[in-house]
């Protein structure tokens, strides 16, 4: 099975995958050898892969923000062979961040706090003129909006690692 996971700033290409788990904002998706197609929509949520190289079962996990996700067994592009018909898994994200021992919870949590203390300058600056109260949703600043989404997806991938204690 191939699996395959893009961002804009991130490519992972993988066969040999035997198993994929995916958390999607409806339920959890388990996809196996000859799948039905499928699609779903991942909000920050993991996405766990089996692969088996030299009979040694390895397991990956990402956190993905705001993926779409496909399962598709018509003719996929492949590493190994140009057309198969294997079950291709492809995940198209905003971004990602790998759950793994490699992963740095000590450099996730500088880039969380700076990226929330960056947050919160400009959301004084943004509500300083509002004599209203102003939620979230209300909000027509771009680069603010984009912050906090930064913010809110560290957070998780914070929370994720220590739930995981990897």
């Amino acid at each position: 099975m191939l699996f395959f996971l893009a961002t804009p700033e991130y490519n992972q290409v993988q066969s040999n995958t035997t198993k994929i788990k995916v958390h999607l904002s409806t339920g959890i998706a388990e996809i196996l050898e000859q799948h039905q197609d499928l699609m779903g929509k991942i909000d920050n949520d993991i996405v766990e892969i089996e692969t088996n190289f030299d009979n040694k079962l390895e397991k990956t996990k990402y956190l993905v923000q705001e993926g779409i996700f496909v399962v598709s067994t018509k003719n996929s592009i492949s590493v190994t062979t140009p057309v198969s018909t294997e079950t291709g898994v492809y995940i198209y994200a905003k971004r990602v961040k790998e759950i793994s021992s490699k992963t740095s919870l000590e450099q996730i949590s500088k880039e969380y706090d700076s990226k929330k203390e960056r947050l919160e300058k400009e959301e004084q600056k943004y509500f300083e003129g509002s004599k209203e109260p102003i939620s979230y949703n209300q909000i027509t600043n771009s680069k603010l909006y984009l912050l906090k989404e930064e913010v809110d997806f560290l957070r998780k991938v914070i929370i994720t690692l220590k739930e995981t204690k990897v």
